[in-house]
This record gives C-alpha cells, structure tokens and sequence, in this order.
C-alpha cells in the first residue's frame, strides 16, 4: 500500500501539522467493551450448549473438580486448526455498532484490532479511534469509522469485508475473523447471564451522559464491588466525561477491560453453563444482534483456550491524540480527524506487530485498573438435600478464582438460606461481599469481623466458633458456606 505518500499528500492538499501546543479536543473513541468480551462469549455458549449434555466428573488424579476436563473431548487434538493458529497468531477485527434506532446505525462507535496467541494464552487489543483518516476504496480519505457503513451500503452484509479491507492495509496484519455486536447486544448479554460484578477503582461522577432522546443524564459511580445489570454496564463503559480522572481514554479503556473479564469468569461459570434457560437467551441474544464469519467449529475451538485467558496476559493499547500517541489530531473541512505525526503508518504497525508487548501508551495503567476478587480458601457444605449442590457450586466458586479446598454435606440438611462463615476477622472483606451477593447468602461473623467489613451486614455474631457445622472442617480455610435452597436456583440444572 502506498500510505506514505498519500498520507504526506493529504498533509501537503490541506496545510496540515501536528499542533501540539492547542487545546484537547474531545475524543471520540470507544464506547462500550462489548466487541471483544462477545467473542469471547460467542465460544462460551456453543461451549455450553454442548457442555450441558455431558457428565461431570472429578478429576480424579489431581482430586480437584474441573468441568473443563469433560469439554477437551468436544475439540480433538486432530481436529483442523484455525486461521492463523500455525503461525501462532490469529488476528480479529471487532466491531461495535449503534445499531436499529441509533443515528448512523452502521457506523462503528468502536473498532478493535485483536491478536491472540494460542501458545501462551496472551491476546492483545489496540482500540482505534473513529476519527482517524484513511482512504476507503471508492470514497477517498474518510474517517475509519465509515467502512463498515458504505460496505453495508454497496451489499447488505458486506461492511466487514470493506472495514477488514481498510484495517488491514492500515496495520499491515492480515485479519482472520470479523465480530461485530450492536449496542442492544451488549445490554442483552450481560442480561442475559444474569448481570455482572465488576470492581469500579475509584468513585466518579459524569453529569452529561448522553441519552437515546438526544438529551444527558446525570450518572454516579461509587467505588467497590458492584453488581451491574446491561445498562448500568453500558453506561460504565461508554462515558467519556468522567470527574476524578475518569475521563481520559486510558481510563475508560481500564474500565472496559474489567467488564470484559467480568463477563469472560460469568460466562464460564456452571451458574451459566449448566443453566438452560440463559444458555437460550444468550443464544436468542447471539442470533439477533452479533454478526460473525466463526463459523460452529471454530467458536468452539476457541471456547477451549477462553478459561485459560487470565487478565495479566490481556495487553490493551489505546490510540488517541496523545503526547505519547503516534497520531496527532487536526482539522479538515471543519471536521475533526487523527493523522500520523511521522506522515505515515509506522509507527502505528509497530504497536500491532507487537501487541502482545505492554507498550510505553497505557500498558501499566490498564494492567493496574483490573481488580479482581481477592482469592480465598473455602470449604462448601450441602446444607439441603439436593443431590450434588455442593460440587455444582465448587465448580462456579473455582471459576471465579476461588480455592475450593473441601466439599461435603452439613450436619444439618435443613437449610433453606446459604450461610457464609467469616473465620478472618474482616481481612477479606471484599471477597466476602462478592460471594454474599453472588450467592444470596447470609453472613455470620465476630465482632471484630463487622468492625472492619462495614459494608457486609451480618445475620448474626458470633464470638467464638461461628456455628456447630464448622466443627467438621479440619481445613485451614477463610470462609466456610452453608449451601441453602436458594442458592440452588443459582447453580443447578
């Protein structure tokens, strides 16, 4: 491709220069982390779909409980690789659109370079702002977020093809596979799993969120563990006017990627996997509102690798207008758009070539945003008589990153609420609260306990040991739960 001659021609048509010395000016970049999380989620579903009809079982050489040792019989080791996976590298575009009802429906608000290397686990994303000029075959230079929108308008269907054909010169990667979701999807997915938990870092406020009607909103973030349906998790990813620093790009990309691995640990948890009647609305969700060239096999391959995908391995670049950035913003016609500040692409196909590396952008600050729960040793005990509850629940507990080191049944089968045994006086506290809400359990604890978990209310104190069930441990464990009827609802068939 000839970009660096056309890119220094364009500069030299409109006068143009990195002005480094002007006012930001508001970017317009992504808004919702939904592209990349979807295919992660389109595997986890084909995944479950499948799962569902096969036994469970213990593993038994290592004693552990692992749903996931059933699922290698799905994907054999002879079975024809995936594009890409030779080379140890398979590159997606991801695409996320307004959609039905939204202006400019097929315009893409987000757009994301993707790389994941099955060898290591490791995927990299550098998020592409909608503003950056390039040539679109057919329409000359336009902003990069057009693509999609005049391939679907040549051929229903075709805005992939086109979008692929521009990113792909841009980057100099070839991309093997397209993903692109609409922002309905993405309120229906999380929905569809039951909500999310995600860790907000740090308490924000953004008094102009923007709304369907064209008018803001005022909308509030306290920091903490919150469990957040579709909407508030769209509205978490999308703002962009954020106060106490939650307004930048690098930001905004942090709070994305912890959705993004919230919905990755939901989607593989059993509460889903084993749970028909979300395994059909996620389905339903898929077939309305994602686009992809997947096809069945290959959703299913890569539902494989996804539980191993852990969030120190995820490396997000954001391309923005930056001191650190490789583009600079100006005007053309009045209108605002990202350029190269070397007067060609170099720069920006370094940052793809070696996207599984944390770069001088935001690497640092994306891997520190990423919270997720602090681990802890539990022992799980069947409190009802349903057979099997216990595992069924060790198997979403483990899941999630906790150490499940013992299951059995209670002394007592009567239980018609679970219980959660605080034995650490309040120093997990977060954790604590995670499994409470995740569970609709019960809390007991000491008194020294409550002092230092102010926001988890106790069903009871206790000041010595925290109930007769817990003299059948003999495990060094943080908390033990007591299995009720209600959560079964959670984890059972």
């Amino acid at each position: 491709m000839n970009d660096d001659n056309s890119v220094d021609f364009l500069k030299k048509k409109y006068n143009l220069a990195p002005d480094r010395n002007s006012a930001k000016r508001q970017k317009k970049v992504l808004r919702t982390a939904g592209v990349f999380l979807t295919l992660i989620a389109l595997g986890g579903v084909f995944f479950s779909y499948n799962i569902s009809k096969i036994a469970i079982e213990p593993a038994s050489d290592s004693g552990g409980f692992s749903i996931l040792s059933s699922f290698r019989r799905l994907v054999t080791s002879d079975e024809k690789e995936l594009i890409g996976e030779e080379d140890d590298r398979i590159n997606f575009l991801l695409m996320g659109i307004g959609g039905a009802g939204h202006d400019g429906p097929e315009l893409t608000d987000t757009l994301m370079f993707a790389s994941f290397r099955p060898s290591t686990n490791k995927i990299g994303i550098m998020s592409i702002p909608r503003d950056l000029i390039v040539p679109i075959p057919g329409y000359g230079y336009q902003k990069i977020n057009h693509a999609n929108a005049y391939g679907e308008l040549n051929e229903d269907g075709a805005g992939p093809e086109l979008a692929t054909e521009v990113i792909s010169e841009l980057l100099d990667q070839e991309i093997h596979y397209t993903v692109k979701v609409d922002f309905q999807g993405f309120e229906d997915l999380i929905d569809a799993i039951g909500g999310i938990n995600v860790f907000v870092e740090r308490s924000f406020v953004d008094p102009t969120y923007p709304t369907d009607d064209h008018l803001t909103e005022f909308i509030e973030f306290e920091e903490g563990w919150k469990k957040m349906d579709g909407d508030f998790a769209l509205k978490y990813a999308r703002s962009r006017h954020g106060t106490n620093g939650e307004g930048s790009d690098f930001a905004r990309a942090a709070r994305q990627q912890n959705i993004l691995m919230a919905v990755k640990d939901k989607m593989l948890s059993p509460s889903v996997l084993l749970n028909p009647g979300k395994l059909n609305s996620l389905i339903e969700t898929f077939k309305d509102n994602v686009k992809t060239n997947l096809t069945f096999w290959e959703m299913i391959k890569l539902a494989r690798y996804a539980p191993d995908v852990n969030t120190e391995n995820i490396n997000h670049e954001v391309l923005d207008a930056s001191s650190e950035s490789p583009l600079y913003s100006t005007t053309i016609n009045g209108s605002y758009v990202l350029m190269p500040k070397l007067d060609n692409w170099s720069e920006v196909r370094s940052i793809a070539e070696n996207i599984f590396t944390a770069s001088s952008l935001n690497g640092s600050e994306v891997a520190e945003a990423t919270k997720p729960m602090e681990s802890a040793r539990v022992e799980i005990q069947n409190g009802t008589s349903l057979s099997g509850l216990a595992f069924e629940t060790s198997q979403l507990l483990a899941s999630s990153g906790v150490e499940v080191v013992k299951i059995g049944n209670a002394e007592s089968r009567g239980y018609t609420k679970t219980i959660i045994y605080d034995l650490t006086e309040g120093e997990k506290s977060d954790g604590l609260n995670v499994l409470k809400e995740f569970l609709g359990a019960d809390v007991a604890m000491s008194t020294t306990g409550w002092i230092f978990s102010d926001e988890v209310v106790p069903r009871e104190l206790s000041v010595g040991t925290p109930g007769v069930d817990l003299a059948t441990s003999d495990e060094a464990i943080d908390f033990l739960i007591i299995l009720g009827e209600n959560t079964a609802n959670l984890v059972m068939r």
